[in-house]
């Protein structure tokens, strides 16, 4: 539902969310629009031996056979709720079903290190046999499996996918939505180590880092610490007392601790199993050993920085022609992981992250808010703005933000009121008996002052004098909101250039805050322009230049505003009507202008 108050914009890159939420399991006790899909996926795998292949949200059948792309059927059934909280019927019956398949591509894709898309072309670009070429490198060249032609699934394959798959769509959706995030990138990686070695190198360790994220990182000790350093600190150290030196290492250990790259190489660690030295490792070419383990690892996370930071590029020995093997010595270069190494590493991490996951529901994921081809937008104001439910203490100052723009419109003559502010009133004179924060009082009178002012006396409140007596007094003093009343009202306050320059630079300073007031921009460089005509008039010339700066960088680009820069940096004294550059013109100047 589009909402007001807070709204997100989903779009296809969520795609990832969907393969969860059609098993139900975080549906109600409802009935279930059922939507029954098929898609056509091309890859590289040979199910001869498995002519279907079940999973928890459907299967895949065999269409061809002994090709070099291979054709599977995926049959999958779509299940959404068909009554909304509400209890209404739900307008989403199905989301179309591409959005599964490409989840289902992406997990299969993973859980074999094999290829599967709905796209021929791709199809076409990856799965090729080696080619061996030193200039033109084919994916098979790099990553064998997974883009060889005629992959022949074992029982243990798909024995291994089912398992899989049911493990990841059983766990907590935080860490369910991480781990495909994870997988979605493992899988992109591999898809581009031909084109660009480099940005898939990066790409596995990204992968990795995303899950690394929050993971409690041991203490490293001393002698685990970079030796470059240790070179640096120890003679330093040496030289301190005992308990100073204990104290700093203590520190500096602490520091390493929190570091980015020891979080990630600690977490990669932690999530090896035996398995990944045992049965995983028979029949490969230089495997990983678990002492160089850690060096390769943190190897890694460097070739990504330097990627990142440099633009540095793997060496070609890296990567190219190196027989499937998953570790390498490059000339002049220490031990490091292969893109086959790195390729099967990330994805035996991703499977112990997923087998050590939560299983725990969480009873406060919405999931209609991650659907695909659902995209959530924020209402326009006329909808809403008068709306008791819409005035809030917490929200007061953007509705005052909205309401302003409309009263510019309405008093342009490009628009016209159409928005019976009398319930968002009446809430305002009941809100301001308990609230004392001018940063909420000031907004909700601003606009009970501007509704009476602009407004003809039927459309008034009952009784809004004593209110008014009170909004004309609080929006006296310099604000933002008594600014902007006295601008739409075509009145000048009485301040004097130092309140004039304080509250402008107040406003600019909350421009660079995280979240400021929401205010028409116009507004912000008709507050300069003020400023920059007192400024002119005290005689601080240079001053009133950057005031008007300033009312540039506020609204950039504008014209009227460009023109008067240039005037002023003539010496020529500057009149700008500041009011009609906030107006803007009407419907009949903009006629009468292209006459």
């Amino acid at each position: 539902m589009l909402n007001y108050e807070s709204y997100q914009r989903r779009a296809s890159w969520d795609y990832w969310t969907v393969l969860q939420v059609i098993t139900g399991m975080y549906f109600r006790d409802v009935r279930l629009n059922e939507t029954e899909h098929r898609r056509t996926l091309y890859t590289n795998a040979n199910f001869v031996l498995h002519q279907r292949v079940d999973f928890p949200v459907g299967h895949v059948v065999t269409s061809t056979e002994w090709s070099a792309i291979n054709t599977v059927l995926a049959h999958f059934t779509e299940r959404l709720e068909a009554v909304r909280p509400d209890g209404k019927d739900d307008f989403m019956i199905s989301t179309g079903g591409d959005a599964i398949a490409d989840d289902l591509a992406v997990v299969l894709s993973f859980a074999l290190n094999a290829t599967f898309t709905p796209i021929r072309a791709k199809a076409d670009r990856l799965i090729s046999e080696p080619s061996g070429s030193y200039h033109s490198p084919e994916p098979a060249d790099i990553l064998l499996r997974t883009f060889g032609p005629n992959l022949m699934l074992r029982d243990d394959d798909v024995k291994d996918l089912q398992n899989f798959m049911g493990e990841l769509l059983a766990l907590n959706r935080g860490e369910y939505e991480a781990a495909m995030r994870a997988m979605r990138r493992i899988v992109t990686a591999s898809e581009r180590v031909a084109e660009d070695p480099t940005l898939a190198y990066t790409d596995y360790v990204a992968a990795l880092e995303t899950l690394s994220a929050g993971f409690n990182v041991a203490r490293p000790t001393w002698d685990r610490l970079d030796p470059r350093k240790r070179r640096i600190l120890d003679p330093v150290l040496n030289s301190l007392t005992p308990t100073d030196a204990a104290r700093t290492r203590a520190a500096i250990l602490e520091s390493e601790r929190a570091g980015i790259k020891n979080r990630y190489v600690e977490f990669v660690l932690d999530h090896v199993r035996p398995s990944y030295y045992r049965e995983e490792a028979t029949g490969l070419n230089r495997p990983a050993q678990q002492p160089s383990l850690r060096q390769v690892v943190a190897k890694a996370y460097d070739a990504r920085s330097k990627n990142l930071h440099e633009l540095r590029e793997l060496s070609t020995g890296t990567w190219l022609l190196v027989g499937s093997a998953e570790t390498v010595t490059p000339p002049g270069e220490t031990l490091m992981l292969t893109h086959e190494g790195l390729n099967r590493l990330a994805r035996h991490v991703v499977r112990t992250y997923v087998q050590r996951g939560s299983t725990e529901r969480d009873t406060d994921y919405k999931w209609r808010d991650h659907l695909p081809n659902v995209i959530q937008v924020q209402l326009s104001p006329e909808f809403y703005l008068g709306h008791a439910d819409a005035m809030h203490p917490r929200t007061a100052a953007t509705r005052a933000g909205e309401f302003l723009s409309h009263a510019i419109e309405a008093i342009s003559g490009r628009g016209e009121f159409t928005i019976d502010m009398r319930p968002a009133l009446t809430r305002i004179e009941k809100l301001l008996a308990t609230q004392r924060s001018p940063s909420v009082r000031e907004p909700m009178l601003a606009v009970y002052l501007l509704w009476h002012l602009l407004l003809p006396p039927e459309v008034h409140q009952p009784d809004p004098g004593a209110t008014l007596d009170v909004a004309r007094d609080e929006l006296h003093r310099p604000s933002l909101y008594s600014f902007a009343v006295a601008l739409l009202l075509d009145l000048k306050p009485s301040w004097d250039v130092d309140q004039w320059c304080e509250l402008a630079e107040q406003r600019y300073e909350e421009l660079h805050s995280r979240r400021p007031v929401e205010f028409p921009a116009r507004f912000d460089s008709a507050l300069w322009l003020y400023v920059a005509e007192v400024l002119q008039r005290e005689g601080a010339r240079h001053a009133a230049q950057a005031a008007l700066a300033r009312a540039i960088e506020c609204t950039p680009g504008h014209e009227e505003l460009l023109s008067l820069e240039r005037q002023a940096a003539t010496g020529d004294t500057i009149s700008p009507d500041v009011r009609d550059f906030l107006i803007g013109s009407s419907p009949d100047e903009d006629q009468s202008a292209e006459s």
